[in-house]
């Protein structure tokens, strides 16, 4: 199995139990990614600074993609060619960064949101819907 960078929608359902699985698998395999602005859209979540500090230490051990320049320049060359799709409004800059860092060590992206479908039709880089 290659990398695989899980989207923030993905990591919402990992309490349903497939997608649990899932995620657990890719820890045990050692494939599972995270990007810094997805690992701040999760720590968003944290209910109170306890929490915070226990969810930073679990995404810290994922390895970590990097945000180079040639990563935001896809990420902006993508949001181009949605808009000029008519989506002008579409997937999120947390969406088209993660989507451009995953592409650029070809990792696969789990998500579980419409918007990286709309970047796929785009990008043609391997991604899979995962959990409802």
């Amino acid at each position: 199995m290659s990398l695989v960078l899980a989207d923030t929608s993905v990591w919402a359902r990992e309490h349903q139990p497939a997608v649990g699985l899932m995620l657990a698998d890719a820890i045990r395999a050692d494939v599972l990614a995270t990007v810094v602005p997805l690992t701040l859209e999760l720590l968003r979540s944290a209910r109170s600074y306890a929490q915070l500090l226990i969810e930073t230490k679990r995404y810290d051990v994922l390895h970590q993609l990097e945000i180079t320049p040639v990563v935001a320049l896809r990420a902006r060359e993508v949001q181009r060619r949605l808009a000029q799709r008519g989506y002008h409004r579409g997937p999120s800059a947390v969406d088209l960064m993660a989507a451009a860092a995953a592409e650029s060590v070809d990792a696969e992206l789990w998500h579980c949101d419409r918007h990286f479908e709309l970047i796929a039709d785009v990008t043609g880089q391997p991604m899979r819907r995962i959990g409802e």
